[in-house]
């Protein structure tokens, strides 16, 4: 695959991730909802703690609910000795029958249906009230409006003569709320903070007006200071608390810092699952673009070169850091050649033995070491291999010897000095390692602060998603070829274009057929560095077709049998026993946006 490919296979597959996380984001909330929102909440809290709630609910799909309702985390009850909500009254929506679970369980229905009475039982929750629809609701627009007393708690500092009232109108278990209007007394209130921050607040004569709107599962809160005088007629449960001026504001403020922080996280990682497509790009044009070579697409001749089989393996036949096993069998060819090695046998069976140790390169310096390691009689046999690993199943120093074996093929199939990669190449994933370092640790943040602040876990979850999706299109990008966003030095592009070419042709045994080499001893050339490339295969079958035998280029007779008998042998080797051993495995609570008394929300079953 060109770079050009390379590059839109990256770009693309970081797009669609963008793209799918955008629609998750967008499509989360209202599939949450399940086809329920509140158009309109407007709600008037007067001084002596009568809180009346206009809610008009909007129901997207007919049939799906029996039930607009609006509960609380607050008892709801007609008395008690610690906080409490008191219903005084529902006007529900036309055709509709309302109803009051209380904080013990006890189902009232005005309208006296026993059935509703049953059905409702089953499936309130305490502290809910609702209109009930024993038909389903068709789709469309339903108001009701409830009239509360709250009778909240009330923190008050004599020394600073304030009292502090929270009041929590939703929790973080409701629908969307699409408008909200929210009206409380002015007169001797001295602060007002409105929560979510996104909420704006006005004075209007003798009240404060707060409008916006909420997400599904947002806080919805009030939180007044003013003198005594401003709750002299609200009657609430109070408690004496020091500083209550100073407790308020500090929550406050630490409340406005955690939404701005999730916030910004979250607009940070929406614009980053775009912007890394497009970095992608940029990087691409600035580190990995390579010069212009012209070179055909098929080439009849093989590169001239003095590199060794294992060596072309590991700089062109894929990414110039990879070597695999082809390197290593292209080196055992190359040794049959040079009569280092000779590789012989008869069907399944193969065998290796080496004739010479006159050999300077490293690499086949370790191929000769581990033949010799696994030989027995002076040769490698795979029948002998394959006896070993049957002993070692009852046998412990034969399960010793099986190890051994299984990481010496490991490391002579998979591992070469890579310096010679670095003399060909600039590796373009090391500039991925910040990237993902960032990435990574702002989503493993953004987890622990879903975690940590549940008012703010609806923008969170959406940051967490985003984060994670931009730490994986950088581990994408990490994972392509080495030169994507690198570059080969010096002219070495070229010459990786030519292997390319020559590999396109060993490929293609119609082209072959036309041009067969007229030195017999090429062929030898050709399979050597043709099973180098990963093209062995297909230069064999060439050599069937215009009746070149194996041994007459050097090579060792019925060379697919070997490779075959060679892979089961190694490969059963390597994952014979490949067990691991290891296994892997008055206090400030009563302040801010989301410990207020009240919480629920409106919502519907």
């Amino acid at each position: 695959m060109g770079e050009t490919r390379q590059l839109v296979t990256i770009v693309g597959i970081g797009l669609v991730l963008a793209i799918i996380a955008l629609i998750i984001v967008s499509v989360a909330g209202p599939a949450t909802a399940g086809g329920l929102s509140v158009s309109n909440y407007d709600a008037t809290l007067t001084a002596n703690g009568t809180l009346t709630e206009k809610i008009t609910y909007n129901v997207a799909a007919s049939d799906t609910y029996r039930s607009l309702n609006r509960w609380w985390e607050a008892p709801v009850t007609n008395n008690s000795s610690q906080p409490y909500i008191r219903l005084m009254s529902i006007a529900p929506a036309a055709g509709t029958e309302a109803y009051l679970v209380n904080a013990s369980g006890h189902v009232t229905v005005w309208a006296n249906d026993y059935n509703a009475l049953s059905t409702i039982e089953s499936n309130a929750n305490n502290n809910e009230a609702g209109m009930y629809n024993g038909n389903y609701y068709n789709a469309g627009l339903y108001t009701g409006t409830y009239t509360w007393v709250v009778h909240p708690p009330l923190e008050y500092d004599a020394a600073a003569n304030l009292t502090h009232l929270d009041l929590l109108l939703a929790g973080d278990s409701h629908v969307t709320y699409d408008n909200v209007r929210i009206t409380i007394p002015a007169n001797n209130i001295t602060w007002v903070y409105a929560y979510p921050p996104t909420l704006y607040t006005e004075k209007v004569n003798d009240t404060y007006v707060i409008t916006g709107s909420l997400a599904a599962n947002q806080n919805l809160a009030v939180e007044e200071l003013g003198t005594p005088a401003a709750f002299s007629q609200l009657n609430g449960f109070q408690t004496n608390v020091s500083n209550v001026q100073g407790l308020t504001a500090a929550a406050a403020s630490q409340y406005d810092s955690v939404y701005s922080s999730a916030n910004i996280l979250n607009e940070l990682g929406r614009v980053a699952v775009i912007a890394v497509p497009l970095l992608l790009v940029v990087l691409y044009v600035g580190f990995g673009r390579e010069k212009s070579f012209t070179v055909p697409d098929y080439l009849s001749t093989m590169p001239e070169t003095t590199l060794k089989p294992w060596q072309v393996n590991l700089l062109f036949k894929a990414d110039p850091f990879d070597f695999d096993k082809d390197g290593y069998y292209a080196t055992l060819l190359e040794l049959h050649r040079r009569k280092v090695i000779e590789i012989s046998g008869e069907g399944a069976n193969i065998k290796i033995r080496i004739l010479s140790r006159d050999v300077s390169d490293p690499y086949e310096q370790r191929v000769l070491a581990f033949i010799d390691a696994i030989s027995a009689d002076g040769f490698l046999d795979s029948e002998y291999i394959t006896s070993v690993q049957l002993q070692a199943l009852t046998d412990e120093s034969a399960k010793n010897t099986a190890a051994s074996w299984r990481k010496s093929i490991n490391d002579v199939t998979n591992t070469v000095d890579p310096s010679i990669a670095r003399d060909y190449v600039t590796s373009g994933k090391r500039r991925f390692r910040l990237p993902l370092l960032i990435s990574g640790a702002l989503a493993v943040f953004s987890i622990l602060f879903y975690v940590s602040y549940p008012e703010v876990q609806y923008i969170l979850g959406a940051a967490a998603i985003f984060w994670i999706v931009v730490f994986v299109q950088f581990l994408v990008a990490r994972f392509a070829p080495s030169t994507l966003f690198g570059r080969w030095k010096g002219d070495h592009y070229k010459e990786k274009l030519e292997w390319d070419s020559f590999s396109h042709f060993l490929k293609d045994m119609a082209k072959i057929g036309k041009s067969p080499p007229k030195d017999v001893s090429i062929w030898g050339d050709w399979l050597i560095y043709g099973t180098a490339l990963g093209d062995g295969q297909a230069v064999e079958e060439a050599m069937q077709k215009v009746n070149v035998k194996l041994v007459d280029v050097g090579m060792p007779d019925r060379m697919s049998s070997m490779n075959t008998a060679m892979d089961t042998t190694f490969y059963s080797m390597m994952t014979f026993g490949g067990g691991s051993s290891d296994d892997f495995g008055g206090s400030s609570d009563d302040f801010g946006g989301d410990s207020g008394f009240g919480g629920g929300g409106a919502g519907g079953w």
